[in-house]
């Protein structure tokens, strides 16, 4: 079984590049998307931006907290 990577960088110039007119494309039965925010706009997994964001919500929540805790001392 071979394993899909997780962000395709220099597709603009290949045969992906049909994925900027649909913002995405399936490749090896994954879906992929165009990360405008990433330097280069490469193509990453779409399960790969969920993951990551997931985790930086979580480092977000936990750095409020940390925070709200700090706060608390203060009081």
């Amino acid at each position: 079984m071979t394993t899909t990577p997780e962000r395709i960088h220099g597709w603009q110039d290949s045969q992906l590049s049909i994925a900027r007119f649909y913002g995405g494309i399936t490749y090896q039965g994954r879906r992929y998307v165009i990360a405008v925010a990433e330097k280069g706009a490469p193509l990453v997994r779409a399960d790969v931006l969920a993951r990551e964001a997931k985790e930086r919500k979580a480092a977000d929540k936990a750095a409020q907290a940390q925070a709200a805790k700090q706060q608390e001392q203060l009081i």
